[in-house]
């Protein structure tokens, strides 16, 4: 009887040393969110761009048609030499793609020059 007492208290050690692991695993994963956040806003406050998406806050907003007019006309306007289309992007804080399919869909309202890699688009 005495060695079944003992292995009941055992196991019951084993239990509660387990909660808290998990308990401080659980509170050591929250820290860790938290310095990314604070890392990630720091980056986007140096680089102007915003926060990337991340899977922890789940998807971000959609940026409507609107925004992304706006923010590419605003990246050409202060660079009357021109950009390409990854340096509007860039400049502008939107996903490469996203810049391409609107320059495509609104080729009529940008002057263009050079092929391929070296063109580069105007306000008209």
């Amino acid at each position: 009887m005495d060695a079944q007492l003992q292995i009941q208290e055992l196991e019951n050690k084993i239990r509660e040393l387990r909660v808290s692991q998990i308990a401080e695993l659980q509170q050591k994963l929250k820290e860790a969110r938290q310095n990314v956040v604070a890392i990630e806003n720091e980056i986007a406050a140096l680089t102007g761009k915003p926060v990337a998406a991340s899977p922890i806050r789940g998807r971000r907003p959609r940026t409507s048609s609107e925004e992304v007019r706006n923010r590419i006309l605003k990246a050409l306007a202060a660079t009357p030499q021109g950009l390409s289309q990854k340096e509007i992007a860039d400049q502008a804080g939107l996903n490469y793609g996203t810049v391409v399919i609107y320059l495509k869909n609104n080729s009529r309202e940008f002057k263009t020059t050079g092929n391929r890699r070296s063109k580069r688009y105007f306000l008209k």
